[in-house]
């Protein structure tokens, strides 16, 4: 994907906003607090909001409160239609967003989406960028996650400091939306294996091995993979979404992908009672 033509100076990060305090946003936010960083936040739920100011952030009636305070804005919302809305809609970050902030978008969503965000911003003076979450909820409650970035190398640069407060590594993969193509394909491998896993744990566990016994074994030995060494602690809510985009891209890019195809249906039936099972 291209990058866009930068419009303005980067602002020097001192306060991050974050838009959602929800199971990663919130987590994100604290160990942003505990690291000392002033934080702004803001969320459609009474109870986001309260738990937000009961850890330190300083809590605002929306978005373009977030935004006209803010250095960093993080975006942790759901899906493609609330960042769009939370960039451009009314009472969005380009309300009141100062030339040079920069928005950062979380979620799993498309990359054309974050690309024609960018291109909305920067007539404003306002950088976008996107940073994938990879970890997982474990990942944002120990704060370790990885962030997958798109966009122009030195906007991801001026977030490094802030984004140590809840990663341990950060990696600039390409343009604007290719962190989320990063993090698509390293979705479709995790549950992959996880889907693999399992099925390999039940055939043992019929035919008589206990799966702990045997996943001893196949830590070290030429089977080995992350899911099966954190064996039951995944907590399977993202699949359905995560194979969803995988599918439209590669529907898209012209790129057949029938084991992707077949795992999505496989991956629905799973349940987190389902691994526990083979422990």
């Amino acid at each position: 994907m291209k990058g866009y033509q930068m419009t303005a100076d980067i602002r020097e990060v001192a306060t991050i906003g974050l838009v959602g305090w929800g199971r990663m946003g919130g987590m994100i936010g604290l160990h942003a607090v505990k690291g000392g960083w002033d934080v702004v936040a803001y969320d459609p739920s009474a109870d986001a909001c309260a738990a937000a100011e009961d850890a330190g952030a300083t809590v605002v009636g929306g978005v373009a409160e977030v935004a006209a305070s803010s250095d960093l804005v993080m975006l942790v919302v759901v899906d493609d239609e609330q960042v769009k809305q939370a960039i451009a809609g009314p009472g969005g970050v380009l309300e009141t967003a100062r030339p040079g902030t920069i928005v950062a978008i979380c979620p799993s969503v498309r990359p054309d989406t974050c690309a024609e965000m960018a291109e909305v911003a920067a007539q404003q003076g306002v950088h976008v960028i996107d940073v994938a979450l990879v970890g997982g909820e474990r990942g944002a409650e120990a704060g370790a996650l990885k962030l997958m970035c798109g966009g122009p190398a030195e906007i991801v640069d001026a977030c490094l400091s802030a984004f140590s407060a809840f990663a341990i590594d950060v990696c600039h993969v390409g343009d604007i939306g290719a962190g989320q193509i990063a993090k698509t394909a390293n979705n479709l491998l995790l549950w992959s294996c996880i889907r693999a896993d399992y099925e390999a744990l039940s055939l043992a566990k019929k035919l008589g091995v206990h799966p702990g016994k045997l996943r001893a074994f196949l830590n070290i030995g030429s089977g080995a993979n992350r899911p099966l060494a954190e064996w039951g602690a995944q907590r399977l809510r993202w699949p359905k979404k995560d194979l969803e985009v995988a599918l439209a891209l590669a529907e898209e890019a012209g790129v057949d992908v029938p084991f992707i195809k077949s795992l999505a249906p496989l991956m629905a039936e799973m349940t987190a009672d389902d691994l526990a099972a083979l422990r």
